[in-house]
């Protein structure tokens, strides 16, 4: 009966079941609305998505601000979003009744809807006219280095980064498409708007982009600090959505990448020997096998650099208000004891929008930076030149007192005890950076922006350094103790203010931008210094505990504060028709304080077009070609370089004489300085043509571009007779022009196999700076040294700074080839050369060697700046392998000159006595060891000591390995080593030289390639993570 019971109730059910479950399917079926928004990869608003109920006819487009709505029918229903040049994304409608989409774009929809930064607004990649480069924060991210230069390596064609060196703190040089003036060449930055000299203070790790703007037709906007190009900076942003929190950290070791091979005390010993024996002098080390010490300078100086390097950022965002902000900490200990490098940074960067048409937005950067520099022994040459060259003979410490900095060995060569230079050195330098701006978008009506933007940078430097006493020998003392302190403030203030319009008008589309600027630069000194300090007590290191000679002082000796100011007016148009044919065309007016009012403005305009060919109808259908642009441009640039305030009026100063009888000292005033108030702009002028193509759905890519830059009223000093009366103060004038022209390229391929994805991007430059026109037709010496003289010079037709000397033509291997070398007359052309020295070539056939037989023997510009990067790809693992380096460019080893010589106590390299003529065959490249040089083989600068630069470095190799968790969120850990490899021909510590050495003349382009034993660069291996939820 139970069971007969249980029987009706299932059949009760299932009838039950049979007629409510079409009236439930029914149900579920009833359509509702499904809101919701569409944003592209940065979280805008995507405009024009198709959105489509699959499986049915319907669909629905976004609105201008992303939104939209659509009928579906149950939760069943699948949502696909599609927009041109985005991957396709799906979406189960489920329980929701609004969805939110954000799109990745596909490698098509990459090329064509990149944005780059231009200046005072943004473009698609796909309608740029100019030559500009850009590259992604993550990629500069892989680097693990505490300035951006020092990431921006090898990344970008038409850019040289020259690093010269390894020392902690110091920034490399960056050159746009090679050298544009005789003085500085460093580009502008623009970081988030706000146009910088210094960005010393900027973590690498907080770059979003970085766009580079190479030609004038692109950076004139800026003008007339973008003479050397612009390097655009966009930091990272809030996007909608939920809050990101990034943490990243790595630590490693560095090592000198190459040390230099020299001589141990008795190898040393007995070089001196054989010099002293060919010069027929008694041995300078009577018993060489009782010499016992050894020392190895280098080993005595140098430290393992030790790097750290931590950043937390967090950014998020609503529909109102996008914020990001982010601390970061990187310290850095370098190769030489006691020098090290620290920063310390804070970033917070929000946007709010308070109503469809405004929105306001601030940036604000804090950062400390302290240093402990390499010291510079006598004020000129690196530590690192004394390690070379101090003799190994010498101990490193002796017991001499109870002063720490007395027991120290005393060397018989005027170089110093490295050691105790080394321990001596109390420098410290501080800065503290505030970089920020304020700035609102209004939208008066619909396509006309109003912008309004204030900036801020200001930099207070701080240098404190102490001398202690110390008595180590008769040559190397110093009885009285001296303390300084330098403040120097820098203030930077900027209103920019723009109008843009944009507006489409069927197949065209047009901006307008129309905008005035106004910049004021101050800068203030304040300075004291004192000796005599009771102790070398690390409690009264500082110039109030002086007793003696206390100075103080302010400003650069004339005026307290050094004001200068820059007011601009700037305009520029874009069109495009059918995204095909463009055009762009900018203007900009600047006017200086620098210069006098007669000269104040200057007019500078620019042009430039494209077509992308690859629109045509007849290219249309080419499967293979993905994208085909010509670009053209050509446009001006003004440039004030580096010439102090006041020029064009004459400055006053005090004399002291001694008059009369009795030589009473009397005080007169002198005008000190030459006015020049004709001194006008430096005006860069820029043609550039480019091309850009895309093959194989862009997998291959290429971009080409040639360019001839001329500068015409180049801006520089001028050297005036003595006795026009002014004590040697050279005016600023106006002395020629120049001409830089080369070309550069990348190509770059993309693909995938499987799980495998890789890629290849190759790049490269080369470019030639001649000089056209200097004043009054005169040479230009310089790159002076102290061994022998100058070694560049310029001149009209010739390359910039090229290397002049005289040339070798083997040397002389019997005493037959020695008498042989004659003159006409019968006479010896070199009397004073013996067997083992050089014989030099007699250019202008006069029968004399002397300085009229120099020529060009070298130029220290390469013949091609190259980077290659590779990348893979499996599952979780990544792979990046990063090449630098220089094909050609000649360099100058003026250690040679001390270290290969005999004629001096310096020591010397490992094996000199088997490479050095010895004998007749023994040598055509090396001349003999002696202590006279009466030949001049070393003083006498020529082409023994120019080789070659050329060099490859594997500049990172970094493996890292990605775990995704829902939980958890993303980590990736990773290795790396940079600066792993160097090959080259050099033997030298280091090819890579930046121009400016402490021994030359001054930080110029007309001094390149000059190596006087720089900081070498460091091999460093590196652990590190990335945690992100």
């Amino acid at each position: 009966m139970k069971t007969l019971y249980d029987l009706f109730k299932l059949m009760f059910f299932c009838a039950i079941f049979l007629i409510v479950s079409p009236i439930l399917l029914k149900a579920q079926d009833v359509e509702k609305t499904i809101t919701g928004k569409t944003l592209d990869e940065k979280g805008a608003p995507l405009p024009g998505t198709t959105i489509k109920v699959k499986g049915t006819t319907k669909t629905s487009v976004s609105n201008s601000d992303g939104t939209f709505s659509i009928q579906v029918s149950g939760p069943g229903a699948v949502l696909v979003f599609s927009f041109i040049g985005y991957n396709h994304q799906e979406e189960t409608v489920g329980n929701r009744n609004s969805i939110r989409v954000q799109l990745k774009p596909n490698e098509e929809g990459r090329m064509l809807n990149d944005v780059v930064v231009v200046g005072y607004g943004s473009q698609k990649k796909s309608n740029i006219t100019g030559a500009i480069s850009s590259v992604k924060g993550e990629e500069l991210s892989k680097m693990t280095v505490g300035t951006l230069g020092s990431a921006l390596q090898g990344k970008v064609s038409g850019v040289s980064v020259v690093a010269s060196g390894s020392e902690p703190g110091s920034s490399p040089q960056v050159f746009i498409r090679g050298i544009s003036t005789f003085g500085s060449n460093a580009p502008l930055y623009v970081v988030d708007g706000v146009p910088l000299t210094d960005i010393s203070f900027l973590n690498p790790k907080n770059i979003a982009s970085l766009d580079v703007l190479k030609d004038a037709s692109s950076s004139a906007i800026y003008g007339s600090r973008a003479s050397n190009g612009v390097i655009i900076i966009t930091t990272i942003s809030g996007t909608p959505g939920k809050t990101t929190i990034s943490f990243d950290a790595a630590t490693g070791f560095s090592d000198p990448l190459r040390k230099p091979k020299m001589a141990d005390s008795k190898e040393y010993a007995s070089i001196m020997n054989l010099a002293a024996s060919n010069s027929g002098n008694p041995p300078v080390y009577k018993d060489v096998n009782a010499i016992t010490n050894s020392t190895d300078w280098w080993k005595e100086v140098t430290q393992r650099g030790v790097t750290q390097d931590y950043n937390l950022s967090l950014t998020g965002g609503s529909e109102k208000l996008n914020y990001a902000s982010s601390v970061g900490y990187y310290k850095e200990k370098g190769l030489i004891q006691t020098t090290d490098f620290n920063r310390v940074n804070f970033r917070l960067k929000t946007e709010y929008k308070i109503s469809p048409k405004i929105k306001v937005g601030q940036d604000i950067n804090i950062s400390g930076t302290g240093r402990t520099p390499s010291p510079n022994p006598g004020g000129s040459n690196s530590i690192f030149q004394n390690a070379i060259l101090a003799d190994p003979v010498t101990p490193a410490r002796v017991q001499r007192s109870s002063s720490e900095f007395d027991n120290y060995g005393s060397s018989p060569t005027d170089i110093p005890n490295t050691l105790a230079v080394v321990e001596r050195n109390f420098q410290n330098v501080k800065n503290t950076y505030l970089v920020g701006s304020i700035y609102g978008s209004y939208e008066i009506i619909p396509g006309l922006t109003f912008e309004p933007r204030f900036s801020v940078n200001g930099d207070l430097y701080e240098y404190n350094s102490f001398s202690p006493t110390y008595n180590i020998s008769a040559t190397q003392y110093s009885l009285v103790n001296k303390a300084s302190r330098q403040h120097d403030i820098s203030k930077y203030w900027n209103n920019t203010n723009t109008l843009t319009y944009k507006k489409q008008f069927g197949d065209h589309n047009l901006t307008v931008l129309a905008g005035f600027t106004n910049e004021k630069f101050i800068d203030t000194r304040l300075f004291a210094s004192g000796q005599g300090i009771p102790s070398n007590d690390p409690t009264l290191r500082y110039p109030v505990a002086a007793t003696d000679g206390f100075n103080i002082g302010v400003g650069d000796g004339s005026r307290f504060d050094n004001v200068r100011t820059l007011q601009s007016y700037l305009g520029r148009i874009n069109y495009s028709y059918k995204d095909k044919y463009l055009l762009s065309a900018s203007v900009r007016a600047d006017g200086s304080s620098i210069f006098a009012p007669e000269h104040r403005w200057g007019t500078f305009p620019a042009f430039s077009g494209g077509w992308v060919v690859s629109k045509e109808d007849f290219l249309k259908n080419t499967a293979w070609l993905s994208n085909l642009k010509i670009r053209a441009g050509y446009g001006q640039v003004g440039n004030q370089g580096a010439v102090p305030l006041g020029q064009y009026v004459s400055n006053l100063g005090t004399v002291y004489s001694a008059m009369g009888s009795t030589g009473a000292s009397q005080v007169g005033v002198i005008r000190t300085s030459v006015p020049n108030r004709d001194l006008k702009w430096e005006t860069v002028e820029d043609i550039n043509l480019g091309l850009d193509a895309g093959l194989l759905n862009n997998k291959l890519t290429l971009s080409g571009d040639y360019f001839v830059r001329n500068v015409k009223d180049m801006i520089a000093t001028q050297l005036i007779v003595a006795y026009a009366g002014f004590g040697g103060n050279s005016p600023w004038t106006n002395v020629g022009t120049m001409q830089t022209k080369g070309f550069e390229f990348s190509i770059g391929y993309q693909d995938k196999a499987g799980e495998v994805s890789y890629g290849i991007n190759l790049n490269a430059t080369h470019y030639t700076a001649t000089a056209k026109k200097l004043a009054q037709g005169n040479d230009i010496l310089s790159g002076n040294t102290a061994i022998f003289g100058t070694t560049s010079l310029t001149r009209e037709g010739h390359p910039v700074g090229a290397f002049y000397g005289l040339q070798t033509d083997g040397i002389f291997q019997n005493a037959g080839e020695v008498a042989s070398y004659k003159n006409a007359a019968g006479t010896l052309i070199q009397p004073n050369a013996v067997p083992g020295d050089f014989r030099f070539k007699d250019l202008n056939g006069d029968g004399v060697i002397n300085s009229s037989d120099r020529t060009f023997i070298g130029d220290p510009t390469p013949k091609l700046t190259f980077g290659i990067n590779l990348t893979a790809a499996y599952k979780n693992f990544d792979l990046t392998v990063f090449f630098t380096g220089n094909l050609g460019g000649d360099l100058v080893n003026v250690l040679k000159g001390y270290t290969n010589s005999g004629s001096n106590n310096y020591n010397k390299i490992a094996g000199l006595e088997s490479i050095a003529w010895h004998g007749e065959g023994t040598s055509n490249t090396t001349p003999r060891i002696a202590a006279f040089d009466n030949n001049g083989n070393y003083s006498k600068f020529n082409d023994f000591y120019i080789e070659s630069g050329s060099f490859a470095r594997l500049r990172n190799l970094q493996l890292g390995y990605t775990i995704n968790s829902e939980k958890v969120g993303k980590i990736r850990v990773f290795a790396s080593a940079q600066n792993l490899l160097t090959i080259t021909k050099y033997k030298g510590l280091d090819p890579e030289l930046a121009y400016g050495t402490q021994w030359t003349d001054n930080s110029s382009a007309l001094n390149r390639g000059l190596d006087w034993g720089n900081y070498p660069t460091s091999r460093t291996f590196l652990f590190g993570l990335n945690f992100t939820f």
